[in-house]
């Protein structure tokens, strides 16, 4: 008897330590450095997290702990997310983010027509970024988690491997300009909702393509999945088990 109500007290123990934590990712953690510090947080081995944020950006990264919860990761990885991002045009990285080396500048930017109306022209830049909503083909980065015959992309990149990229069908319900900056390179702050494997540096670059240059993505932080928001969101520094969430609603 005694031993039967030690087991049942661990047990409720242990489901006092699993259920979703809405965490706000900071820059320079991969995700599964933030998978690890939760790990260490509230002791337990089973966490998984719901859609990988790349080290540079920020923003809501949900983080399932325990059994119950990382069985419907999948299910919140589904849900619509929202970003915010800023394109740099007229440079290009190896990674289309501000961690890789820079592989090309256009001096010739400040005579591209289209680049300067995308700037001044509220209809011309609605007309583009239309071009870009929908179901649409999206080539992923050379240097992300995507994998290619089984090991992800970003390996075989480093390794200065050449490999093909086959397109991927992806959903972007809205792109909308939220603040133009006239610096040296211009500077767009874009929020994005998309679906499922949707790569907002690709996006970017395909963006800056249509434009007749080249872009990167300088800043990125993922505003929401799903219900779960950067308004609800805790700082790594400040998680614990208190901030779990057992209500799962998508």
């Amino acid at each position: 008897m005694q031993l039967r109500r030690s087991l049942k007290s661990l047990g409720q123990r242990l489901a006092d330590v699993e259920g979703l934590l809405v965490i706000d990712k900071p820059v320079g953690l991969t995700s599964f450095q933030v998978v690890a510090r939760v790990r260490r947080i509230t002791g337990v081995r089973r966490v998984g997290h719901a859609g990988t944020l790349d080290p540079f950006a920020s923003g809501v990264l949900v983080v399932a702990v325990g059994r119950p919860f990382t069985r419907i990761i999948d299910q919140i990885q589904a849900q619509t997310k929202a970003y915010s991002v800023r394109m740099v045009l007229g440079i290009l990285t190896d990674t289309l983010d501000p961690e890789g080396p820079i592989t090309a500048v256009d001096e010739a930017l400040s005579t591209n027509n289209a680049v300067q109306q995308f700037i001044n022209n509220a209809k011309f830049q609605r007309t583009l970024l239309d071009r870009f909503c929908g179901e649409i083909d999206q080539v992923a980065p050379r240097f992300s988690a995507k994998k290619k015959n089984g090991i992800p992309m970003y390996q075989l990149a480093r390794a200065n491997e050449e490999f093909e990229i086959a397109p991927s069908r992806v959903r972007i319900d809205s792109i909308e300009v939220m603040a133009i900056h006239q610096t040296e390179w211009p500077a767009i702050d874009l929020q994005v909702v998309c679906g499922k494997g949707t790569y907002i540096r690709s996006l970017v670059r395909d963006i800056a393509e249509a434009l007749g240059t080249i872009g990167y993505a300088q800043l990125l932080v993922r505003d929401a999945i799903g219900n779960f928001t950067l308004d609800s969101a805790v700082v790594l520094d400040d998680v614990s088990p208190t901030h779990l969430n057992r209500a799962f609603s998508i």
